[in-house]
């Protein structure tokens, strides 16, 4: 009597001498197959995208920005200065400063001041000379703030503000 491979006979799964494959044991087999994939392939995900394995991480910049006082006047010089260092080191980082004004954390239409490209980790400007206009009349009254953002090589990007009131 010849028994194919994939039939039940007798009601149960036992090999007589040998493997012996039913179609209850395809099944169990395919299931466990699925269920070790998905297992190696969470456990690969997590390795994978954890800190250690996921290469170098980017390094911290400290950014200063600061104003001559928080009350520039209209028409008036008025100084600010940005200075970035790496916040584990204190060193200065060679890096690209973006300042712009903002109003309510939104980008004032025309209220950019620059994008400057420092060296030595430091930018200086003085409102109200020539190149660099002094604060309008009609900005009196309103609370703006500067918004530096530094982005630099190896390192995560860092922003840094400062409140006004023009009066």
């Amino acid at each position: 009597m010849t028994k194919h491979l994939l039939t039940r006979t007798d009601g149960d799964c036992r090999p007589e001498g040998g493997l012996r494959r039913t179609i209850g044991s395809v099944r169990c087999l395919l299931y466990l197959r699925f269920l070790s994939a998905v297992f190696f392939v969470s456990i690969a995900a997590v390795f994978v995208a954890g800190p250690s394995l996921a290469g170098p991480q980017a390094k911290t910049l400290h950014v200063v920005l600061k104003g001559q006082d928080h009350h520039p006047l209209v028409g008036k010089k008025w100084h600010y200065s940005v200075t970035v260092t790496d916040a584990a080191t204190g060193k200065p980082v060679a890096c690209k400063i973006h300042l712009l004004f903002t109003l309510s954390g939104v980008a004032v239409p025309g209220g950019e001041i620059g994008v400057h490209v420092v060296k030595k980790g430091f930018w200086q400007e003085t409102f109200g000379t020539p190149g660099s206009p002094p604060f309008p009349a009609a900005a009196r009254g309103v609370h703006l703030v500067i918004l530096a953002i530094v982005t630099a090589k190896g390192y995560a990007t860092a922003k840094a503000t400062w409140a006004v009131v023009v009066k």
